[in-house]
């Protein structure tokens, strides 16, 4: 059974563990060895208390999933979504991508954006299958290494993502 939830304080080991271990399977192939090297400690630092806009997802008791929401450039941002590297592709990401097009449209939010490693074609495709529509390539830091990553944007809640993607 899943079930979404609103993180707790108590949530903050799991999600940062998952965080780190999401990253580690679908970054690697982007940002050099060094910077996954500083991940433990980068992950510590921003998982060292709770921020607003975090829903985890939990099977049958174990965190499988998280999306947190904030505000970037003056409009709603998906600066985290993230599932466990061995639950990919069970609709985890799907579920928590509408639960946070849900939360937004419900607080009268209208669009919501993200960005996307460039290199990371999985990602890219997902998001395309969602509705997500790609903006030109930016340079952003990613563990403190310039990558190239895509914004991806959704100008229309009520379209949002596929529910059976």
């Amino acid at each position: 059974m899943r079930v979404i939830a609103d993180a707790n304080p108590d949530d903050l080991d799991q999600i940062r563990d998952l965080h780190a271990a999401s990253w580690r399977d679908a970054y690697a192939p982007f940002v050099p060895d060094d910077a996954l090297g500083r991940l433990d400690a980068h992950m510590a630092q921003r998982w060292s208390r709770l921020p607003s806009g975090c829903l985890c997802l939990w099977q049958d008791g174990a965190l499988s999933g998280f999306v947190r929401i904030k505000s970037r450039q003056g409009w709603p941002y998906i600066d985290n979504l993230h599932t466990r590297p061995d639950l990919r592709g069970q609709g985890i990401g799907g579920v928590l991508l509408v639960a946070a097009m849900q939360r937004l449209a419900e607080r009268g939010g209208a669009r919501v954006w993200l960005t996307v490693i460039a290199g990371n074609r999985r990602a890219r495709s997902f998001y395309r299958r969602h509705g997500g529509w790609e903006g030109a390539p930016i340079v952003e830091d990613v563990l403190s290494h310039p990558t190239v990553t895509r914004p991806v944007i959704w100008n229309r809640l009520t379209q949002g993502p596929a529910k059976n993607a």
